[in-house]
């Protein structure tokens, strides 16, 4: 994009408010992509904007695109999403694939990109297809449809109240008659045949169903929004869900506002998964007709969904796989701090290591703005969510993963305190790969993603609990002719090549004495200003005469029989002897 809407896109980032009117959006966009080693594909014809609501408050930001007069893969609209809101770049793909396993219709799809503008690199992100006019014109040839409604203002219920809160994605024709006919009719309702002439309710069902089973509190039943309606040509109304970060016990106690399920306590996150789901929906009218008069419809959707999809042992593989991809690009996203464009956020930053523990069996603390929340370990909500459900419902066959059912199965997880470096920013081509826009994951394999009997992993965390701590020391600079005496805040920021614990995303100790407080096989780790941070294994020989060692190989202001000195926090320090 021009140079001067790029340097507007940066300042509105800087300046924005989630509720305000301020957005971004430019038609004076190009594209360039490239999918593993296929030749570049470009698109002169883009719009870009800025995307997401609350995610505006995070680091990263979200974007959309909009390839005009062109398809990429089938496609001309995407979501880019940063998925600052949780941890583990898992939760919005791991929802996509199940929803294309079970074959839900008009489903998104999720896969991952390395994206940069205007040649600065922003790092690793969510890619996902987007349920616009021009996908329905692709998939269903219905380019002129006013059956296409998104559902994105909270207490969207589905009753014709949501008239008023649901808008038409035609912006050239935003008639709502068949939309206010679906409403009317489902306002009417008392039984199930009033109603199955005109929704698609298995599909309508396993959507609400994938709403309880994954905790998402940011969908149709707690918060009643995020979701678009859609009429194909001869079909019924079908419900197709959209921003999937808020699940799998991400920030649950957040989306407590509207409806607190019973069974629920948000202070407490081993409450998190133990409401029933006719607790969980809210008192939806619609669902309160299909559970009264036609219970089985239920169970056969929650049934399939539990021996085709949402179990431990068809989705533990799966994050394997998924993890093992990932890596070292979430590695490199960490360590080079890519794309925070928002310095300003009050909201957490993850480390890898609260990617890597998160997406295994250990919750962590999270922070939006002033609110602060837990994430549910992922492959630990799965497990007891599983649990939960198949004990709470006893016509349920669970057969498909019993071993890992009342105990059967064990893993390691420990109490994650911070210290972390999940604390506000401070100062500080467009590439794919991949990709499986369709829904043919097979019987036994996620698509591109391998089959299904991966070994299962567990990960182990380092934890400790610590005071938070700045410690003020009185330090002495000398030269061959003068004395300075200064007092300074210690605030180290190691960043040298020979940290090696700047690959896992952390800095380096400023003192190799200091106390080892966790030993793993990577290394000793000690804590600083709250912090992790990892201990040179090279001994800081300068310690001996009362001085730390520079955090990095910063220029040499001084040579004695002892060595190399530099200076830093106006204090000597002694350059490591590999400098």
């Amino acid at each position: 994009m021009p140079p001067s809407e790029f340097q507007q896109f940066k300042n509105l980032i800087g300046n924005n408010n989630m509720f305000s009117t301020n957005d971004f959006k430019t038609k004076n966009a190009q594209l360039s992509f490239k999918l593993d080693n296929e030749t570049t594909k470009t698109f002169p014809e883009v719009t870009f904007s800025l995307g997401g609501v609350s995610s505006r408050y995070y680091p990263r930001q979200a974007f959309n695109i909009k390839i005009r007069n062109d398809k990429l893969y089938g496609r001309k609209q995407f979501r880019i999403r940063s998925e600052a809101r949780e941890a583990t770049f898992l939760r919005s793909k791991l929802f996509c694939d199940i929803n294309n396993r079970l074959g839900q219709p008009d489903s998104m799809s999720a896969n991952y990109v390395k994206m940069s503008i205007n040649e600065e690199d922003m790092g690793f992100y969510v890619i996902m297809d987007s349920l616009k006019m021009s996908y329905i014109d692709i998939e269903h040839d219905d380019k002129d449809s006013t059956n296409l409604i998104q559902c994105g203002e909270l207490n969207s219920d589905l009753t014709t109240k949501s008239l008023n809160t649901c808008e038409n994605e035609n912006d050239e024709n935003p008639d709502m008659s068949g939309f206010r006919q679906l409403v009317t009719t489902l306002d009417n309702a008392r039984t199930v045949s009033q109603i199955e002439n005109i929704l698609d309710i298995k599909t309508f069902m396993k959507a609400v169903l994938m709403d309880y089973l994954t905790g998402s509190w940011d969908h149709y039943c707690l918060y009643g929004h995020n979701y678009s309606m859609y009429k194909p040509p001869n079909g019924k109304w079908e419900m197709v869900l959209y921003d999937f970060d808020a699940t799998f016990g991400q920030d649950l106690s957040m989306g407590l506002m509207f409806n607190n399920p019973n069974g629920i306590v948000g202070s407490n996150i081993d409450t998190w998964v133990k409401a029933k789901f006719e607790d969980w929906h809210g008192n939806k009218h619609v669902v309160n007709v299909i559970l009264q008069d036609k219970p089985e419809i239920f169970r056969e959707c929650l049934q399939e969904i539990i021996s085709n999809a949402f179990n431990p042992k068809l989705l533990f593989p799966h994050i394997d796989s998924l993890k093992e991809f990932i890596r070292p690009y979430v590695t490199e996203d960490k360590e080079k701090q890519l794309g925070r464009l928002n310095k300003s956020s009050t909201s957490y930053d993850y480390t890898i290591s609260q990617w890597d523990a998160n997406s295994e069996f250990t919750h962590i603390n999270t922070q939006f703005m002033t609110m602060t929340s837990q994430a549910y370990g992922l492959k630990r909500w799965i497990l007891d969510k599983f649990n939960f459900v198949c004990t709470t419902y006893d016509w349920l066959d669970c057969s498909i993963a019993s071993e890992y059912l009342n105990n059967g199965f064990t893993y390691t997880t420990t109490t994650y305190s911070q210290p972390t470096n999940a604390q506000p920013i401070g100062n500080g081509g467009f590439g794919g790969f991949g990709f499986d826009w369709g829904n043919n994951w097979g019987n036994n394999n996620w698509g591109n993603w391998g089959n299904w009997n991966i070994p299962v992993t567990t990960t182990t965390t380092r934890t400790t609990t610590t005071t938070k701590r700045t410690t003020t020391t009185s330090t002495t600079t000398t030269t061959k002719k003068t004395t300075t005496t200064t007092t300074t805040t210690k605030n180290p920021q190691p960043t040298s090549s020979n940290c090696w614990s700047v690959k896992l995303g952390y800095n380096c100790c400023s003192n190799s004495n200091t106390n080892v407080v966790y030993t793993d096989s990577d290394g000793d780790w000690g804590v600083e200003n709250g912090n992790w941070c990892g201990i040179n294994k090279e001994s800081c020989w300068s310690s001996l005469l009362g001085y730390p060692c520079c955090s990095s190989c910063i220029n040499v202001v001084y040579t004695d029989r002892d060595g190399n000195w530099g200076v830093e926090n106006n204090d000597w320090c002694g350059l490591l002897k590999s400098c």
